[in-house]
């Protein structure tokens, strides 16, 4: 067992959450590393523990003599072995140039880059974290409520701007409460308007707006940049930090932001976006939640596209939150502090 903060999968665990763990030890672990046969041991003492409740206590499932047993033992190795190192393989492939974690030439450990703080790397890394603050958690201490706040809040909102920015290959306006200069909606919409979004902003709010809505259910909305508006893409996207998010498009909110806070909406191809820290393996919900959703950017692919909007920012185009990416290695260092701590 490592000494690192997290509890260790049962044997039946899906392949992304042995991975998860694997990565999550790597990130703990003093020398940025995570050794496979911690995995071997784990299915070892799971497997003892298996057969002695099946035998009953005189039991001596790992008996010298005991060759079959053995034997089933070293195969289930293998084949989780195999699964894992598919699924790193399948990140390494679908996270390009934001996966922070690479197997040894030998597959016999999972190592953490060097430069995990480089922005290029703590988008993954957040998407990682936050997977596992609530439901299923693979940590086993206490997190505090400052550290979720803070995610939920500001951090997971500015990695989301930025991956819609790359998404778009354009620009994108940060809509989602609370947002960092406190400005209300219309106000928001006028800077992305200036920007060449295509819309044209009400001069105030529709006359059937609730009076207390802060955003209308929008956290982003992101557009191609242009020569001229309007752009050719224009995104709505909702940002879905926790596990609820399944079968509530931000499509059901779109038309009601418009009707209350534009005169004139983009007239072009509208489409949707919904962002997820999870890394979806079941391929029937992702199939059927993009039906849904238009979009899901889940944990390999929203990192790779904050990237490319990271470097959108770099050259120089405008978009909400672009100097806020601070904020996501300030709470990440947080959190492994609290963890260890």
């Amino acid at each position: 067992m490592a000494n690192e903060p997290v509890v260790t999968p049962s044997l039946n665990a899906e392949d992304h959450v042995l991975v998860d763990w694997l990565e999550l030890i790597a990130f703990f672990n003093e020398f940025r590393t995570a050794r496979l046969d911690e995995l071997d041991a784990s299915i070892e003492e799971q497997f003892e523990s298996s057969d002695d409740e099946e035998a009953g206590e005189d039991s001596d499932a790992l008996g010298d003599g005991d060759d079959g047993n053995i034997g089933r033992i070293d195969a289930e190795k293998e084949k989780i072995r195999e699964r894992v190192e598919n699924e790193v393989d399948f990140r390494i492939k679908d996270c390009p140039d934001a996966y922070p974690f690479q197997l040894s030439d030998d597959a016999e450990e999972l190592i953490l880059v060097d430069d995990w703080r480089n922005n290029q790397y703590t988008p993954y890394l957040t998407c990682l974290i936050t997977t596992h603050l609530t439901r299923k958690s693979l940590f086993d201490f206490e997190i505090a409520d400052e550290l979720i706040q803070r995610l939920r809040n500001r951090v997971f909102q500015v990695l989301s701007t930025f991956a819609m920015a790359g998404l778009a290959s354009g620009s994108a306006a940060s809509i989602g409460w609370p947002r960092t200069d406190r400005a209300d909606i219309l106000s928001t919409l006028r800077r992305a308007e200036a920007r060449g979004a295509g819309f044209q902003t009400r001069e105030t709010p529709g006359p059937y707006t609730p009076p207390m809505e802060k955003d209308g259910g929008i956290d982003v909305i992101a557009w191609q940049a242009d020569v001229r508006p309007p752009p050719i893409l224009f995104y709505f996207a909702q940002v879905a930090s926790g596990h609820n998010w399944p079968g509530k498009p931000v499509s059901t909110h779109s038309k009601l932001f418009e009707r209350h806070y534009m005169d004139f909406a983009h007239p072009g191809n509208v489409s949707y976006a919904t962002l997820l820290p999870f890394r979806i393996a079941d391929k029937i919900q992702w199939n059927n939640e993009h039906v849904v959703h238009g979009a899901l950017l889940d944990r390999t692919r929203l990192p790779k596209h904050a990237v490319i909007g990271q470097a959108l920012a770099e050259r120089g185009i405008q978009m909400d939150e672009s100097e806020n990416m601070p904020q996501v290695l300030e709470w990440l260092t947080d959190f492994r502090a609290a963890a260890l701590d």
